[in-house]
């Protein structure tokens, strides 16, 4: 199995690239040009999330992409630069016949089927107030994976630690299902490779958290 890897040089990443390794997949890693990321396990293309021709050289052959982009920063850009790297990247999906995305996103990108839940919401709001561009590039992320015509999946947490892996997770709709407020990288990890292969939530966006 082969799988390309977004947003792997951040800090999730590390635990995707391991749950990926662990399980025995071929991985190939996009990295922005500036990056200093290395990984001799991994095959790595370099460029920028701009580039057609490389993000079909990333992609081609794939099974599935994993995509971990997200804002970093406090003071995010304006333009929604989260959202235009991953239409880019859905582009050259269609162009080289990649089916399968699993995204991570998060409760600000409210599900048609969610009920109120105000451990998430009260963050939300929060963060709509406070941190504005971030807001509405998780937004219209969520708007360009579900109209993209992929077999989806957006994996949407809250916050995320460092801890081991617990291996039981609280997975559902927001108000729906139970949830805390956060949830281990590394169980992360393994829920959004499960997805590779499991078909229950195409086309859904569960929320995850650690029980």
């Amino acid at each position: 199995m082969k799988v390309t890897l977004f947003g792997a040089t951040g800090t999730t990443g590390k635990y995707l690239i391991d749950e990926a390794l662990k399980r025995g997949i071929d991985v190939t890693v996009f990295a922005r040009s500036s990056s200093s990321f290395e990984n001799a396990k991994v095959k790595i293309v370099r460029g920028e999330l701009t580039d057609n021709a490389l993000l079909r050289e990333a992609v081609s052959g794939s099974d599935a992409v994993v995509s971990a982009l997200g804002p970093t920063k406090l003071r995010h850009p304006k333009d929604l630069p989260i959202t235009r790297a991953t239409e880019a990247i859905i582009s050259a999906m269609k162009q080289v016949h990649v089916q399968r995305l699993i995204a991570i996103s998060t409760g600000m990108a409210v599900d048609p089927g969610d009920r109120f839940d105000w451990k998430i919401r009260l963050p939300a709001t929060l963060i709509k107030y406070l941190m504005r561009s971030c807001y509405n590039d998780i937004l219209a992320l969520a708007k360009v994976i579900r109209a993209s015509g992929l077999d989806w999946t957006m994996v949407r947490v809250a916050f995320l630690r460092n801890d081991p892996a617990i291996g039981h997770l609280n997975v559902g709709l927001y108000g729906v299902s139970r949830h805390s407020l956060a949830v281990n990288r590394e169980d992360l990890a393994r829920f959004m490779f499960d997805q590779i292969t499991e078909r229950r939530y195409i086309h859904q966006a569960p929320g995850i958290s650690t029980k």
